[in-house]
């Protein structure tokens, strides 16, 4: 959701593709949407209340879940649609399709701050959301993730309207991902045996930077950082294509001047692709870390501390200023690094 960029700089075409690919509107794609969560192509329509309550309102859930609501008042999902980062994105982008993922049950669209008064749905994902049954599923499950983190990239014709989402291009594989390492590494978790502990409805993720931190391990080997990731089930950063993680070192603690020797994330392309007649956008490279993946990272002459930067935007969004980094950067890792040889030769291949 929001803009589909690199981490690193976009030519003139891509920024062209990604102005088109935002002009979306709330339509249907040609082949109906899932039921339980449309993928931002339609407002999710759910089903009735349970225990013959007269809807779903997060209050009326209080009344019997007061600790996992309070819990969830504290999480990124209560405040999908108001969060700043989002909100800064909205100024550029047009809502529609933004707005029906991070805030499924809206029907407010418009981009902005919402009236005072305005009902938890339109402030992002409610109890309904993941709880309330919807089309013909019946009791639905408590977290169906494959329909809000798994979606392939728009398809869009020469005049910009969407004709569906592309099946091998994934702007977000987080499901896909967790699956993969599921079937090689032959563990049995779950995304909420990490995400929901004891049934924690705070939910971990890109807002709680103590569980980023707790994801990362960094470790000097002498003239190298290595750099790994620590009970991570899907590559690392996941979701957002905007998300890249940066290794930096600088003279000096406070980095008034720094530089970037290491980029994790994904860089996009528009092209045509296989089984696809239409081009769209879609990613070229991707140096995500993987699970159970060890990063070398070389560090140059003169650099005295080092540190590594999550990065909810891309770099493109960062250097335009719409961003003041205390609010797009979250420093996961800084340390003054040891001696090391001032000269020395890489054997293993850098980011």
């Amino acid at each position: 959701m929001r803009r589909c960029i690199a981490p690193l700089p976009i030519t003139p075409t891509v920024r062209a593709t990604v102005s088109v690919l935002v002009l979306f509107t709330c339509s249907l794609l040609a082949t109906a949407p899932t039921s339980r969560f449309p993928k931002g192509t339609a407002r999710m329509d759910v089903g009735p209340a349970p225990h013959g309550l007269p809807d779903w309102n997060v209050q009326r859930c209080a009344e019997c879940h007061a600790v996992q609501v309070d819990s969830w008042r504290h999480s990124g999902h209560a405040t999908a649609r108001t969060d700043d980062v989002f909100q800064v994105a909205l100024t550029e982008d047009r809502p529609g399709w933004c707005v029906q993922c991070h805030a499924p049950l809206a029907r407010n669209l418009e981009r902005g701050p919402l009236p005072k008064d305005s009902p938890p749905e339109e402030h992002g994902v409610t109890c309904a959301g993941c709880h309330a049954p919807t089309g013909n599923e019946g009791q639905a499950p408590g977290m169906p993730c494959a329909g809000c983190h798994q979606f392939g990239f728009p398809v869009l014709t020469s005049a910009g309207q969407r004709v569906r989402l592309s099946p091998t291009q994934l702007q977000q594989d987080t499901v896909g991902e967790w699956r993969r390492w599921q079937t090689q590494s032959g563990d049995t978790r779950h995304c909420t045996s990490c995400h929901m502990p004891q049934g924690d409805h705070g939910f971990g993720g890109t807002r709680r930077t103590e569980s980023l931190k707790a994801a990362l391990r960094v470790v000097q080997a002498s003239a190298f950082l290595r750099i790994s990731t620590r009970e991570v089930g899907h590559a690392f950063p996941s979701g957002d294509v905007m998300r890249w993680v940066s290794v930096e070192v600088s003279e000096g603690p406070l980095f008034e001047t720094s530089r970037t020797v290491a980029t994790f994330g994904r860089s996009l392309e528009v092209r045509e692709w296989p089984h696809e007649p239409l081009p769209h956008l879609g990613a070229v490279k991707d140096t995500r870390l993987l699970p159970g993946e060890t990063r070398q990272v070389l560090l140059p002459k003169g650099a005295r501390y080092a540190r590594v930067v999550y990065h909810l935007v891309s770099r493109e969004q960062e250097d335009s200023g719409l961003y003041p980094p205390g609010l797009s950067q979250l420093v996961l890792w800084a340390e003054p690094l040891q001696p090391f040889p001032s000269s020395h030769t890489p054997k293993e291949r850098t980011p």
